[in-house]
């Protein structure tokens, strides 16, 4: 089945109306689908803003998206108007650089050991006692407005660890460019206690 002319223009418009387009379910800040939040992730590490269009608000749009790009599923990423791919494939392209040389970017070339990243005991403390509870693998991001993320899952095998006191946490390639010099320390809160990330990039970069 064709779309028609006018729903052709109107995804068109959407693929023009940035430099990065990501059709999803959801938005960024809440994704519908765990494909959708998977490329999210990913370009999130890469770019501090970028357009996505919610599928789940217009039905002509999410079927016709279909017949545009000729791909079967959601979500789709576009970048320079032109149509990269889904979820598996995004990934993909992340892991091998290709994704940085479709955005103009140059990807980070680090090891573990080219990465200091520094931790108070009474964190290092937390951070162990919930990876035995957790019995996964501790990972640490920063994404490109700066933001840190600390969570336990299985390693992808794409990540580069690095030693951080007594434990090892797993980074992509872009946080593991920003981590450099990174302390992570617990400070007072009118919530209790809680764990703190120092970003000295962050301070360079703003």
């Amino acid at each position: 089945m064709s779309i028609s002319p006018e729903l052709q223009s109107r995804i068109q418009g959407i693929v023009d109306s940035g430099s990065t387009v990501l059709f999803m379910k959801g938005n960024p800040a809440a994704p519908q689908c765990g494909f959708s939040a998977q490329v999210i992730q990913v370009l999130n590490r890469l770019l501090p803003e970028y357009q996505t269009f919610d599928v789940l608000s217009d039905s002509e749009v999410r079927e016709g998206v279909k017949e545009f790009s000729d791909w079967p599923t959601i979500p789709q990423l576009y970048i320079g108007g032109e149509f990269m791919g889904g979820c598996d494939i995004v990934k993909e392209m992340y892991d091998s650089g290709e994704l940085h040389d479709a955005l103009g970017m140059e990807r980070p070339e680090l090891s573990g050991d080219d990465i200091a990243i520094s931790i108070s005991p009474d964190a290092e403390q937390i951070l162990r006692n919930a990876q035995q509870q957790q019995r996964a693998e501790l990972h640490f991001g920063i994404d490109a407005k700066f933001q840190p993320f600390l969570g336990f899952g299985p390693a992808t095998g794409a990540e580069i660890r690095v030693p951080v006191g007594d434990l090892f946490f797993l980074l992509d390639r872009d946080s593991a460019a920003r981590a450099q010099g990174a302390s992570i320390t617990v400070v007072d809160s009118e919530h209790g206690q809680r764990l703190d990330v120092d970003i000295p990039a962050a301070r360079v970069a703003g």
